[in-house]
C-alpha cells in the first residue's frame, strides 16, 4: 500500500474513532437526562438562579421544632431550570423530604412568582442556603437520623456552593432537646424505630418524642406545588440512608 494510502487510512480511522466517542457522549448524556438524579448532575455547573428558604427555619418556635424550605435553582442544559426543593426539620429530623423539577423558564417565572405573592420563601445567599442544609443534616446524624433517601440525588445542585456557618441563626431541636412530632400518617412501626434510634444515640430522656394519635394534623401545612410533592405524608416516614 503506497505511504499516501497509508496515511489517509490513519486518518480515516481517527475521524471514526472521534465519531465513535461523540456518539458515546451523545449516549450518556442522553441517559443522564432520563434520571431526575442525571438532570441535577448536568445542571451542577450551570448559573445559579435563584436561592431562597423559609422565613420560619430562622424564627425560634417555643411550642414546635422549626420546619420549611430551601430551595436551590440553576440554569440547565436547553435553557430549561433545574430547582430543588429541601424540607428542613430542625426538631431532629434534618432533610425530612427532598424533590424538584425541569421547567421551561416560563414554568419557572410563574412558580416563583406564585411563592413570592405568597410570602413562602425569602432570598438568601447560597451558602447559607446550603449551610442551613448541611448543619440540618449533621445534627439529624447526631440524632441517630439520616438524610432522606433521595437527598443524594439533588445534591449535585450544590455543586461549588461552599457551605456558611450558620452559627447561632438558627435554631435545633425544641427547648433545648432535639424533638421528634410524629405526622398523622406515620405508622406505629416507623415510630418506633425511630424511637429506637433516637434512643441508641441520646439516652432515654434526653429527647421529646410525641407519638401520632388519632386526628393528630400535619404541623407543617406548607405546600408548595402539588406537582413537586412536598407533603407531611411522604416526607417523615422516609429515613434510610440514600444509596
Amino acid at each position: 500500500m503506497a505511504k499516501s494510502e497509508q496515511q489517509k487510512q490513519k486518518k480515516l480511522a481517527k475521524l471514526k474513532a472521534k465519531e465513535q466517542r461523540k456518539k458515546k457522549q451523545l449516549a450518556r448524556q442522553q441517559q443522564m437526562m432520563t434520571s431526575m438524579a442525571g438532570k441535577m448532575r448536568a445542571a451542577a455547573t450551570g448559573t445559579i438562579k435563584d436561592c431562597m428558604l423559609s422565613p420560619e427555619l430562622l424564627i425560634p418556635n417555643p411550642t414546635r421544632p422549626a420546619i420549611g424550605h430551601v430551595m436551590l435553582s440553576r440554569t440547565a442544559p436547553g435553557g430549561q431550570i433545574a430547582a430543588a426543593f429541601f424540607l428542613v426539620d430542625l426538631g431532629c429530623m434534618g432533610v425530612k423530604d427532598v424533590a424538584g423539577n425541569y421547567r421551561t423558564q416560563t414554568e419557572y417565572s410563574d412558580v416563583i412568582t406564585d411563592m413570592q405573592s405568597r410570602q413562602m420563601l425569602q432570598p438568601c445567599e447560597p451558602e447559607f442556603a446550603r449551610g442551613v442544609v448541611e448543619a440540618a443534616i449533621a445534627y439529624a446524624e447526631s440524632c441517630g437520623l439520616q438524610p432522606h433517601p433521595d437527598y443524594s440525588k439533588y445534591a449535585p445542585l450544590w455543586h461549588h456552593i461552599e457551605p456558611a456557618s450558620v452559627g447561632d441563626t438558627i435554631s435545633f431541636g425544641m427547648n433545648g432537646k432535639p424533638t421528634y412530632i410524629a405526622g398523622p400518617y406515620d405508622d406505629m412501626g416507623r415510630q418506633t424505630q425511630i424511637y429506637n434510634r433516637m434512643c441508641e444515640t441520646l439516652g432515654e430522656g434526653n429527647f421529646e418524642f410525641a407519638m401520632a394519635t388519632a386526628g393528630a394534623q400535619n404541623f407543617d401545612d406548607f405546600e408548595l406545588d402539588e406537582e413537586i410533592e412536598l407533603d407531611e405524608e411522604s416526607s417523615i416516614v422516609r429515613l434510610d440512608s440514600a444509596e
